[in-house]
């Protein structure tokens, strides 16, 4: 039995856009169970099943996306999320994160705090039973401004007063390696100081009033009920 095939899922990523509607998400998860089932059927009867150029064709085109989200992009969406006012500390989050990506600082119950472990695979946000999970913007445009600071360029031309093979590093894969734990750091100690000026109520109410997650429908896949990952 070989074959391979692609299927069409609702999008969770409510980072970006609001969620899909019940009804839509159902029938879109109908016609993808006729799909698999029909693929499955084909193999057990010892068919060969090829259906995924179209989505290979796709995958090949953005393999250089999917190389620089490994390498960066999830780290700088990790450190999007945070807890709106809405939050009272349940846990659930923390609780039911698949990659344990969540902690929960503070005093008493305590606010969640997103890792560099975070995937960003929204089920905290989507799940939040208060709706309190949010992506901020205007962080992600700071976060943007830190990273494309030119600092290591400026250290390169600082060392190479004293060491002259320092200017060909720039522009070099030194520059590259160099450049790349500053960006972590600087976003690791962004977020540091993002979630102590959340503490402040009137900040946090503030900024998720502007931030465009805090008026998006979150998904729920329709099969999965929000008691069953409470319970987990």
């Amino acid at each position: 039995m070989i074959g391979a095939t692609g299927l069409d899922m609702p999008a969770t990523w409510t980072v970006v856009a609001p969620g899909f509607s019940r009804p839509t998400a159902e029938a879109i998860i109908a016609r993808s169970r006729i799909r698999a089932e029909d693929f499955l059927q084909a193999l057990l009867e010892g068919q060969k099943r090829f259906r995924c150029f179209v989505e290979l064709a796709f995958g090949l085109a953005l393999a250089p996306l999917s190389l620089a989200y490994l390498v960066m992009g999830r780290f700088f969406l990790a450190k999007l999320f945070y807890a709106s006012p809405n939050c009272d500390g349940c846990g659930l989050c923390a609780r039911s994160c698949p990659v344990k990506a969540i902690r929960m600082k503070g005093v008493g119950k305590g606010r969640p705090y997103w890792t560099l472990l975070c995937e960003s695979c929204t089920r905290c946000m989507n799940f939040c039973p208060k709706n309190a999970v949010e992506a901020s913007y205007p962080f992600a445009a700071l976060l943007v401004y830190l990273t494309s600071l030119p600092l290591v360029a400026f250290l390169l031309d600082i060392l190479a007063r004293w060491v002259t093979q320092a200017a060909g590093w720039k522009g070099s894969l030194v520059e590259t390696i160099i450049d790349y734990p500053y960006k972590l750091l600087s976003i690791v100690v962004a977020y540091f100081f993002f979630s102590l000026a959340l503490r402040i109520p009137l900040a946090n109410r503030l900024l998720t009033l502007i931030t465009p997650t805090h008026y998006y429908r979150r998904y729920r896949e329709p099969d999965t009920r929000l008691v069953e990952i409470t319970r987990k």
